[in-house]
């Protein structure tokens, strides 16, 4: 019987990469979210600065459209680690599967080998009793 330990820990250690890439994509995404989010924030204060004077006024303009361009790069950055995400999310998937059917091989293969060493132990058993019943029966 072939032993399946070793593809186990070989899946088991795919599994646990792929999980930390995972959660690497999961904070670069909580982090570009972040970003956006403060540039939200800052909108509306820079609208205000630019309202108390002539320069602020005329270079409000300028500062709009870098943070519309900062805003358009974040959103295409997220939707890259979005499909970088779900693409991984396959693979984990399909490696959960593996390491499973991996997991049941090695779990059928434990199962056999304690089956066959019960049925062992017990023709065992039975051929002491028997040889026992024997010696009884010849008196001995």
């Amino acid at each position: 019987m072939r032993n399946f330990a070793s593809l186990v820990k070989l899946a088991r250690f795919k599994v646990e990469e792929m999980q930390k890439r995972m959660a690497v994509l999961d904070e670069a995404r909580a982090a570009l979210e972040d970003r956006a989010a403060d540039l939200e924030r800052r909108v509306p204060e820079e609208q205000v600065a630019a309202g108390e004077s002539r320069e602020g006024f005329l270079a409000y303009g300028s500062y709009a459209q870098a943070v519309i361009e900062r805003k358009n790069n974040l959103r295409a950055s997220m939707v890259e680690l979005d499909a970088q995400t779900a693409a991984l999310r396959v693979q984990l998937q399909d490696a959960f599967r593996e390491l499973k059917k991996f997991e049941l091989m090695e779990e059928r293969r434990l199962k056999k080998i304690a089956a066959a060493q019960s049925k062992a132990e017990q023709a065992d058993s039975d051929e002491i009793a028997g040889t026992r019943a024997a010696r009884r029966a010849r008196g001995v």
